[in-house]
Order: C-alpha cells, then sequence, then structure tokens
C-alpha cells in the first residue's frame, strides 16, 4: 500500500484514495493490476456503515468524497462521510431515506464506491 504525498508551499497532504467492492463477502479494496490504494489499509463492514482505515500521521482533515459509481448511482445509492485523522465513517443512504442502510445488503460483482480525500500531514 502506498501514500501519495502532496508537497504544495502551505502543507503536506496525503492523498487518501481508494475503489471499494462487496461480492457477496463483505466490503473489500480493490487491488489489482488496474486499482491500487493510496493511504487506506482496509475496510470494516458495520450494520450501519463501512469504516475505512487510513492511518498516515494526519493532523488534520482537508477533505474526503465517497461516490457511488454508474451502477449504484443508477440505483439512488448516496453515500455521506464521517471523517478522521485515522479513520472515517462512511454512511449510505438508498433515495430518500435518513436511516442508513445496511452495507452487507449492498451486492455487486461490478458495482463499486470511489473514495477519494486529502489529509494534513506534519511539516517533514
Amino acid at each position: 500500500m502506498a501514500t501519495h504525498i502532496l508537497t504544495p508551499a502551505t502543507a503536506r497532504l496525503a492523498l487518501i484514495s481508494c475503489a471499494i467492492r462487496n461480492k457477496g463477502t463483505g466490503w473489500e479494496l480493490i487491488t489489482d493490476a488496474a486499482h491500487a490504494p493510496s493511504g487506506v489499509t482496509g475496510v470494516v463492514q458495520h450494520p450501519d456503515h463501512l469504516e475505512i482505515k487510513h492511518a498516515v500521521g494526519a493532523v488534520k482533515v482537508s477533505s474526503m468524497q465517497v461516490t457511488p459509481d454508474e451502477y449504484y448511482a443508477a440505483q439512488g445509492l448516496r453515500c455521506g462521510a464521517s471523517v478522521g485523522l485515522a479513520l472515517s465513517r462512511v454512511y449510505l443512504y438508498s433515495g430518500p431515506s435518513i436511516t442508513p442502510v445496511d452495507p452487507a445488503a449492498l451486492v455487486a460483482s461490478s458495482g463499486n464506491l470511489w473514495i477519494t480525500g486529502f489529509l494534513e500531514l506534519p511539516p517533514a
């Protein structure tokens, strides 16, 4: 697992990114010839959310986005993230519901979620 570090003039930023999928055995990072996570070490499935592990030594959260792919977007899946320094919680919603969907109920052989964010690191 690589962590890509951006070094702009004002701060060092870790790129947190991955694609995740549930083929029926639980949500997992997609790691293959075409996909490589950055800064993410694992996914833990809970009854009402997914926990994304990204212990990169962050001191501040800059941003985080979770986007359903075209398969889940067509089904009306919405995502919301509660972002922390070492892990984030991703909540999934169907249509207008305000009750999170059990992530175990979302199974697709090619459907996935895209996660991208930046976390500020301490000075080098």
